[in-house]
C-alpha cells in the first residue's frame, strides 16, 4: 500500500485547546518542547503543524484515529530541520512496517500537512 493523506488546521484552534486535550493529542516530547517556545503565536503554529501531520497520517493509512493514538505519534525534526514521524507504544506496533514521509508548512492563520505512506515489504 502506497497512500498520501493531506490536513489543514487553523492555527487559532490550537490555542484553544484545554491542557487535557493537548495532552491526549501530543507526544509528551512534543508538549514539552511547546511549553519551551515563549512566543505564543510561534508556539501555536508548532502544535498545529504538528496536528496537522497527525491528521494528514491518519488520512494516509485510511483509519483516522479508530486505530491511531494521537499522542504515540511523535512528530520531531532531522538535525536537518526536516520533519520526521516517530512511532509508539500500540500504534507502533501495529504500523511498524510502514514508511512515512512528511512535510510541514504554515502561513498564519493555517498549518499544512502531508504525509506519504508506503508499506514496507518484507
Amino acid at each position: 500500500m502506497n497512500d498520501i493523506g493531506i490536513d489543514v488546521v487553523n492555527i487559532d484552534r490550537i490555542s484553544k485547546l484545554s491542557d487535557h486535550a493537548v495532552n491526549r493529542l501530543f507526544n509528551k516530547e512534543e508538549v514539552s518542547k511547546a511549553k519551551k517556545i515563549e512566543n505564543q503565536k510561534v508556539r501555536n503554529e508548532y502544535l498545529a503543524g504538528r496536528f496537522a501531520a497527525k491528521e494528514a497520517l491518519a488520512k494516509a493509512l485510511g483509519v483516522g484515529f479508530t486505530k491511531l493514538i494521537p499522542s504515540e505519534i511523535l512528530v520531531t525534526n532531522l538535525e536537518s530541520g526536516q520533519p520526521k514521524i516517530v512511532l509508539e507504544g500500540k500504534t507502533f506496533d501495529i504500523y511498524r512496517n510502514y514508511n512515512m514521509k512528511v512535510s510541514i508548512s504554515h502561513d498564519y492563520p493555517c498549518a499544512v500537512a502531508v504525509v506519504i505512506v508506503e508499506e514496507i515489504n518484507g
